[in-house]
């Protein structure tokens, strides 16, 4: 297989003056850890995907991308282009934008902080572009967070780096596949501090965001959501239910939304699977990506609801053990790369 890479050459403060207005969607997809399967999966998408559904921009350097295509025996054609020509986004092309690869060479399958550096250099470049409206949404391949922390170590993830840098103050993660979805309400934290995090006003956001996505992105005009207990049996066992979460159910209905809950979890997520529900708040991580991942393992989406750009991933890690050896399983990014796109037209479609 053969595909085309454009490359720019360039420094980053030239970027606001580089993006013609396209009629397709630009989407910026991240280098992930080099070390992972992020570069390998990527090209993997890429080289089925049909040229005129989007503009695509790797952002990473060069040698990664091409060790990675050595290891899928991929060929492709590299085009340098100089700083002066970057307004020249080719819109039928894999553009690349070239971050150098300085400090010493990235490590296959092991945590290591060059690689760490090279993951967040990518991640800030695609935010940038994305906060300042030059791309219309992120597809970002898999971080390892410990890499990445031991360049910033109070990194905690994708969803609230996205948030802060673009001053998104609501925001929450909804994991995707077809019409199984969860929306957490506390994401990574201890399970020991979820019941203290967890507030009224903070569930009720999870939901509004739920729903708005669903009505917005998914074409569900009334959408059934329902909201986990945080305790056994739907709160037999704690207070949670009565204090916390009870009353934001209440606010949400008086907003509008067809919610119910607190349900307990173990009947709430057969009842999802059935499609008795459209979408799930969880009241915590594995709590809902416990059942989302036995069913979506290797398709499922997450998606980041609120920032003002779409910004999507592939539902798995960065997977060491099978990096570069032709192994890994791009199910999941062709699904994140499917799922920008539709959310895109969506948004392009009302403007």
């Amino acid at each position: 297989m053969e595909f085309d890479i454009w490359i720019w050459d360039c420094t980053y403060s030239l970027l606001l003056n580089i993006f013609p207005m396209s009629r397709r969607p630009i989407l910026a997809i991240t280098l992930g850890d080099p070390g992972g399967v992020g570069p390998e999966i990527t090209l993997k998408v890429l080289s089925r995907l049909r040229r005129n559904d989007a503009t695509i921009l790797l952002v990473g350097p060069i040698s990664i991308y091409e060790e990675a295509a050595k290891s899928l025996k991929l060929k492709f054609r590299v085009n340098r282009l100089s700083s002066f020509a970057l307004r020249l986004l080719a819109e039928h092309q894999i553009n690349l934008l070239d971050i150098p690869l300085t400090g010493g060479t990235f490590k296959k399958g092991i945590i290591s902080k060059i690689n760490g550096r090279l993951s967040l250099e990518s991640l800030k470049v695609a935010a940038y572009l994305a906060s300042s409206g030059l791309v219309d949404g992120i597809v970002t391949a898999p971080v390892n967070k410990s890499a990445v922390r031991l360049v910033v170590p109070s990194f905690i993830g994708h969803t609230e780096y996205l948030a802060k840098v673009s001053h998104t103050k609501r925001f929450a993660m909804m994991f995707v596949d077809k019409k199984f979805r969860v929306t957490l309400a506390t994401t990574h934290l201890p399970l020991r501090k979820v019941p203290s995090e967890l507030s009224k006003s903070l569930i009720l956001g999870k939901i509004v965001l739920t729903g708005e996505a669903l009505r917005r992105f998914f074409g569900v005009a009334r959408p059934k959501i329902a909201v986990c207990a945080l305790n056994p049996h739907g709160g037999e066992f704690g207070s949670e239910e009565a204090r916390i979460i009870q009353p934001a159910v209440r606010s949400a209905r008086k907003k509008g939304f067809n919610v119910t809950g607190p349900l307990p979890a173990d009947q709430l997520f057969y009842e999802l699977f059935r499609g008795n529900y459209d979408a799930a708040v969880s009241m915590y991580h594995d709590q809902g990506l416990g059942p989302f991942k036995m069913i979506a393992f290797k398709t499922g989406v997450n998606c980041t609801l609120g920032l003002p750009f779409v910004r999507t991933s592939p539902d798995h890690g960065t997977a060491f053990g099978v990096a570069y050896r032709n192994k890994a399983d791009s199910s999941s990014m062709e699904a994140a790369i499917s799922l920008a796109l539709r959310m895109v037209a969506k948004i392009r479609s009302r403007i």
